[in-house]
C-alpha cells in the first residue's frame, strides 16, 4: 500500500487553504509517479505536483498540490480532517 494515511498538523491546515495542498504519509520506497497514480485512483483527484521528504522520525511524507480551487479543502472534508 503506497498511501499510508493523511498527515494533518496546524501548518498543513494552513496549506490546505493557502496552497491547495495536503500531506500524506507514504511508503518509503514509493516514487512520485507511483504516489500520484495511487492518489488519483484512491481519491479521484487531479494532482498538479508532489514534493517528498523524510521526517526526523524516519517516515516519508508527500506534500501533494491538487488542481482546482478548493480541491484540497473538499478532500480534507471528505476524509474527516476538517
Amino acid at each position: 500500500m503506497i498511501i499510508k494515511s493523511p498527515f494533518i498538523t496546524e501548518k498543513v491546515t494552513g496549506m490546505i487553504d493557502a496552497d491547495n495542498t495536503l500531506e500524506f504519509l507514504v511508503d518509503m520506497k514509493a516514487r512520485k509517479p507511483e504516489i500520484k497514480k495511487a492518489l488519483q485512483e484512491l481519491y479521484d483527484v487531479e494532482v498538479v505536483s508532489i514534493r517528498t521528504m523524510i521526517t526526523p522520525r524516519g517516515e516519508k511524507k508527500a506534500a501533494v498540490k491538487l488542481a482546482g480551487d478548493g480541491a484540497a479543502n473538499e478532500l480534507a472534508t471528505r476524509l474527516g480532517l476538517l
